[in-house]
């Protein structure tokens, strides 16, 4: 789901004016009410941009099978714990500079440095998935985000 370019309009509320109803709160109580009646073998992606990172909430999430990406914030406050080996000789994998696992408040979970090869510019994806998913193909996906936001 895009959450910038409105494709969560469905799930906006019409309030009196009392209650705050960004895209986050929202998307949040959308997946808590999922969860309480969906089937946990059936699997969620969401990408979304650097807006808001809760890690503690989205480690939770990952026991509904919900999972994320998203831009690590520059100014995140996370601790190096260790690298995850990957095939940088993969294509799929061009411009990962590095695939590690990180920690905040506690919380594990992978990030990808990836450097644009055309751009120069170097890109930090913050996700829930597991490490056996390819650092590219994280990147990948929320490239295809970042380009629809643009």
């Amino acid at each position: 789901m895009n959450l910038r370019s409105g494709l969560l309009r469905f799930l906006c509320l019409v309030t009196n004016g009392t209650q705050r109803h960004q895209e986050i709160p929202v998307l949040r109580d959308h997946i808590e009410k999922q969860n309480k009646g969906n089937n946990s073998s059936q699997k969620h992606l969401y990408v979304y941009d650097k807006a808001v990172t809760d890690f503690v909430w989205w480690d939770q999430q990952k026991r509904h099978a919900n999972y994320m990406i998203s831009m690590l914030k520059e100014n995140s406050i996370v601790t190096l714990v260790e690298s995850i080996p990957f095939d940088s000789r993969h294509e799929i994998n061009t411009g990962v500079e590095a695939y590690s696992v990180y920690e905040n408040k506690g919380i594990k979970f992978n990030v990808v440095d990836y450097r644009d090869p055309e751009a120069g510019k170097l890109h930090r994806f913050a996700t829930t998935l597991p490490m056996t998913i390819n650092p590219g193909t994280i990147a990948m996906l929320s490239l295809k985000i970042l380009e629809t936001e643009l």
